[in-house]
């Protein structure tokens, strides 16, 4: 998950002086997910500065807390507050050679956000650690050429 924060209109905003990109983030869950705090954890795993348009980013990993990914499915059926850009849920496992199959499937590669293969990198590297990503990530590079 991403938040961002930039000029609206115009106006320079600066950086969350308090942790309000956590409160970007919990918001963006419970409009497009029907995720309320107590169903999630949120992990930062950075803070961007784009220097070139003046915005922040902050990127998280959410975690779900006693809710399967069924559940959550079957909640967003029903109706969520903000109806969302996904056409639907894909459930990979999270495992570096999983993900990075699944980011660089012929029918996926050029259709991913340009912080997306960026924000499943830090989230891989977080829960599974830099060199079993990194691994992964050649392996499957050079497995396209």
């Amino acid at each position: 998950m991403t938040t961002a924060g930039g000029p609206p209109g115009g106006r320079r905003r600066e950086p969350p002086q308090r942790d309000e990109s956590s409160d970007d983030a919990r918001r963006g869950m419970r409009e497009e997910l029907s995720l309320e705090p107590h169903e999630y954890t949120l992990t930062m795993l950075a803070f961007v500065l784009d220097v070139e348009r003046r915005q922040w980013h902050t990127h998280f990993t959410a975690h779900l807390t006693g809710l399967t990914g069924d559940a959550l499915q079957s909640r967003i059926s029903r109706g969520v507050a903000d109806r969302w850009d996904h056409q639907s849920i894909e459930y990979v496992p999270f495992r570096p050679a999983d993900v990075v199959r699944y980011l660089l499937r012929p029918d996926r590669i050029r259709r991913w956000a340009p912080v997306t293969p960026a924000l499943f990198h830090l989230a891989l590297v977080h829960t599974r650690g830099r060199s079993a990503v990194e691994r992964a990530e050649v392996q499957a590079v050079r497995r396209l050429r």
